[in-house]
């Protein structure tokens, strides 16, 4: 009587070699990793959302005040898109259309918290691997749109002498931005700066 020999079931996760999976179809590692993006994803979310597309810096009630942009002006696509794919990763859908910064981090917080409370059913369902997406977007929004934002020239030269413009960000949340130009040193107004941003690509489209 031939003895069928037991093998263990690989992980669904790209590796470089077969790795066991030992909860459900991960391994430890992509468990853990997975864990660590669902706790990560609302900030990163949030800022992709806040920073680098549109900021809106009056209260929810407030539907008067006009939504501030943040360099690279006036958009920035990549940042978009980055923030788009997060969301399809944990829901299979799109932004709804007119989310600001605080609805997203609430919309994903409660997202992930209701991903992380059944992850253990999930683990041990070969869809998980729909969810796994999650863990590398995380790390790239993080990598390259840090949370702890530091000063870094934009695309919108100065109004005054055509030279490169520095950002520096707000120290405290809903502080205005400051855009200066390295050269002649002067600074673009707050309110200013939808105006420039516009004029700037309608530049760079000719």
């Amino acid at each position: 009587m031939k003895l069928r020999m037991m093998t263990s079931r690989a992980c669904v996760n790209s590796h470089k070699k077969p790795v066991e999976a030992n909860e459900g179809y991960l391994c430890y590692d992509c468990l853990d990793n997975l864990r660590w993006s669902l706790q990560k994803a609302p900030e990163a979310l949030q800022h992709l959302r806040e920073v680098y597309t549109l900021r809106r810096t009056a209260d929810l009630e407030d539907e008067t005040r006009p939504l501030k942009k943040d360099p690279p002006a006036p958009f920035n696509l990549d940042a978009f898109q980055l923030a788009e794919d997060i969301w399809i990763a944990l829901t299979g859908d799109y932004i709804p259309t007119g989310t600001n910064h605080r609805q997203m981090y609430t919309m994903a917080y409660n997202k992930c918290q209701d991903k992380h409370a059944g992850l253990q059913a999930v683990v041990n369902k070969k869809e998980v691997i729909y969810l796994l997406p999650i863990i590398k977007l995380t790390r790239q929004a993080l990598y390259k749109y840090p949370l702890e934002e530091k000063a870094r020239a934009t695309l919108l030269p100065c109004p005054e002498c055509d030279q490169k413009t520095i950002y520096t960000p707000p120290q405290a949340f809903e502080d205005d931005l400051e855009i200066k130009c390295h050269a002649c040193g002067f600074t673009i107004p707050p309110e200013k700066m939808e105006f420039y941003a516009s004029l700037a690509e309608m530049e760079r489209q000719r």
